[in-house]
């Protein structure tokens, strides 16, 4: 049976194709269209998909889509967030009460409609010119593929699993049961209450793009102690209520947002919000961890792309394991919508995953060509992944691009930056060549079976681990021989390599050590800054050059730039 799920059409379409419990393939629109994000329905994704398992759209037996009919999607977003009582029972001021709900009247609710209207109309009519029979598709609820995509890669048997984002079908975070094949949901939070929205206000506040740069304020975070107005604001925005949250005035709250982050700072302003997402989500997944005797949690949704919340949850009395879908945010949702359906259909579910290298591949012949027509010097050493440790020691900056590309947001070797991670200055310099601002460090890729000597508390989330979703604090080991890779707070994003999962990037980071007796190489993405992650040669090229890199590892090639990274 050949299933394509497509993902929410809002943000970061994406699709996923499976022949039975099969994956063929994954990939986001993004990567082909190169528009960041990339809005509507995935077409180029699923075109190649096609192509890849060599069927076209008449074959497909089911569509599966990440997203509910229109007119159940404005009732789902629209009733709960107009018939919320703004007026009353709250802590905020009435001025920022009454701002809030002219937003959401105003605002909000004209903005969804017409985005919920345009998206449908995209989808019917991309449907209609593929030619695909109504009884083949069938929608699936945004947060219920959220949780599926978290429980059917996580390999649990039995556990609980949390969902939490902006919103989805006017759902902004859910609780499900796993057990085996069947997920069961226990517990749903709806509009106007979402602490995706909460942090994306601290986003804009900040200057940066709500839905988008979340990840600088994570790391900002770090740099100073929460102010104690803004953390009274926070406090006052998120109220934990036993078995859910409140947040329904963030958009009123804003005009007193910039004017603490104006006395504050950027530094403590980030600190408050990051603080009170921590004890909200914590305290919403504690308390149903007690009520359902879970020892193991799964996680998905975006605001599960902060690394540092998930620590804080893999810390929590009780849990024994961790897991955070890799590709957590909406983009994700077309694996787990598919998964989903099959999982419902046959009573069973896949094995969990290995990996997410499920996107494109190029052959040889292919890359040597996109190198030729650039007029790029290049060499063919017998034994490329030892060249490339090599100039990592000797202080050259790689370009990483060969075999399948990753699935979600996270470079994990096959379309990644390399440098050594004895040099804490880089993330200033390389950040600028690569037009970047960042205030988190590179993340390191470390050696799996090194990983005990590296970082604490790793029992229980090493799997997750393996695809760079959470933080752990560094032991003195890392500290002093990965600078470069350990943010101020003293904590590292790792990803945990196995030769077993990939021969030839392990080889580098295995020579290296071997070399300068550091387990860890720095791992940031393949792509300059607000543009997507390189998907074919002539991407990887293009950054190659814009971003001075030293060199450039093409599948078997060694590519030299004619100048030097800039320092």
């Amino acid at each position: 049976m050949w299933i394509l799920g497509i993902s929410e059409l809002d943000n970061d379409a994406g699709a996923a194709l499976f022949n039975g419990p099969d994956l063929v393939a994954a990939a986001n629109e993004e990567r082909f269209s190169r528009k960041k994000r990339h809005r509507g329905v995935p077409v180029l994704a699923v075109r190649w998909l096609l192509e890849e398992a060599g069927i076209d759209a008449s074959e497909l037996d089911r569509v599966i889509v990440a997203k509910p009919p229109w007119s159940k999607e404005l009732r789902y977003n629209n009733r709960h967030l107009l018939s919320y009582p703004y007026w009353k029972g709250s802590p905020i001021p009435a001025g920022e009460r009454l701002l809030s709900a002219a937003i959401v009247f105003g605002w909000r609710f004209p903005r969804n409609t017409a985005d919920i209207i345009d998206l449908h109309g995209q989808l019917q009519r991309w449907l209609r010119e593929t030619a695909l029979p109504p009884h083949k598709v069938i929608r699936v609820d945004h947060h219920r593929a959220h949780a599926a995509s978290a429980w059917c890669a996580s390999g649990f048997e039995s556990g609980l699993i949390i969902t939490c984002d902006g919103q989805g079908g006017g759902v902004t975070a859910s609780v499900y049961r796993g057990e085996g094949a069947r997920i069961e949901s226990i517990h749903r939070v709806r509009v106007p209450h979402s602490l995706g929205l909460f942090y994306g206000a601290a986003t804009k506040a900040l200057g940066y793009k709500p839905g988008r740069h979340e990840g600088k304020v994570t790391g900002l975070a770090a740099y100073d102690p929460p102010d104690t107005e803004a953390l009274a604001l926070c406090r006052d925005l998120v109220r934990n209520n036993g078995v859910s949250f409140s947040a329904p005035h963030i958009y009123g709250a804003y005009p007193r947002m910039k004017r603490i982050l104006d006395r504050c700072g950027p530094g403590p302003f980030a600190a408050a919000f990051q603080t009170v997402l921590e004890e909200a989500v914590a305290a919403y997944a504690r308390e149903w961890l007690s009520r359902t005797g879970a020892k193991r949690v799964a996680l998905a949704g975006g605001v599960f792309a902060n690394v540092k919340l998930n620590q804080r949850i893999h810390e929590l009395d009780g849990v024994e394991e961790i897991f955070v879908f890799p590709h957590m945010a909406d983009g994700g949702l077309g694996w787990g919508a598919a998964m989903d359906h099959w999982c419902h259909r046959e009573g069973r579910r896949p094995d969990p995953i290995a990996d997410v290298y499920w996107g494109p591949e190029f052959s040889d012949a292919e890359m040597l060509n996109a190198i030729e027509r650039a007029g790029i010097e290049w060499t063919r050493p017998d034994h490329p992944e030892q060249a490339v440790a090599a100039m990592l020691a000797d202080d050259k900056v790689v370009g990483r691009f060969g075999g399948r590309m990753e699935f979600g947001p996270r470079a994990l070797g096959n379309r990644s930056i390399l440098y050594k991670p004895t040099d804490p200055s880089v993330n200033d310099w390389l950040n600028k060549a690569l037009h970047r601002t960042e205030f988190m460090p590179f993340a390191p890729v470390t050696l799996a079976e090194q990983a005990e000597r590296c970082y604490k508390g790793l029992a229980g989330a090493e799997r997750a681990a393996e695809f760079m979703t959470v933080t752990f604090e560094c032991t003195g080991v890392m500290r002093e021989k990965a600078p470069a890779v350990v943010h101020v707070d003293g904590t590292a994003r790792p990803q945990l390599i196995r030769r077993s999962t990939n021969p030839f990037y392990y080889d580098i980071v295995d020579h290296f050590h071997r070399l300068t007796g550091v387990p860890s190489i720095v791992n940031t993405s393949f792509n300059m800054h607000e543009e997507p992650i390189v998907c074919t040669p002539d991407d990887a090229i293009r950054a190659f050059r814009l971003g001075h890199l030293d060199a450039l590892s093409m599948g078997p090639f060694i590519c030299s730039a004619t100048g030097e990274a800039r320092r």
